[in-house]
């Protein structure tokens, strides 16, 4: 995996989950806002390096492609949402998951903040698709 991809993705980690503690998902990062932040993105990350469920060119992959590696992220994300509270919980770091609804709505948004992420052209990619073959 390229260095750009993975800074995409990492984003789009990010961005999901301050989104998904931001909307009414049933996720509450507490008190300590900024710690429970990065514990999320921290586990996230850590999780979808070793299982990457994502589609190596989104803008090219079939739609059945996106369908059905967006529900297995889904499903992953979900997981990943409990498996972040139950080690907020450990660690005493505010992070807070209201049960199996809350964190499917969390894995939802994260996973589709990840995607959108994806699916940004790169300049390398714009420029590649443009600048060649010109008169």
């Amino acid at each position: 995996m390229d260095e750009g991809r993975q800074k995409r993705i990492t984003f789009g980690t990010l961005l999901g989950v301050a989104l998904a503690a931001y909307l009414p998902t049933g996720i509450a990062l507490g008190e300590r806002l900024f710690t429970s932040l990065i514990l999320a993105v921290i586990v996230f990350s850590i999780v979808n390096k070793l299982i990457s469920s994502y589609p190596s060119e989104i803008r090219s992959a079939p739609p059945i492609t996106l369908l059905v590696l967006g529900l297995i992220g889904i499903v992953q994300d979900s997981l990943i949402w409990l498996l972040a509270s139950w080690l907020s919980s450990q660690l005493g770091t505010g992070l807070h998951v209201d049960g199996l609804g809350g964190a499917v709505w969390g894995g939802l948004v994260v996973r589709v903040a990840t995607l959108a992420c994806l699916a940004i052209p790169t300049r390398k990619a714009a420029e590649g698709e443009g600048g060649e073959g010109g008169a």
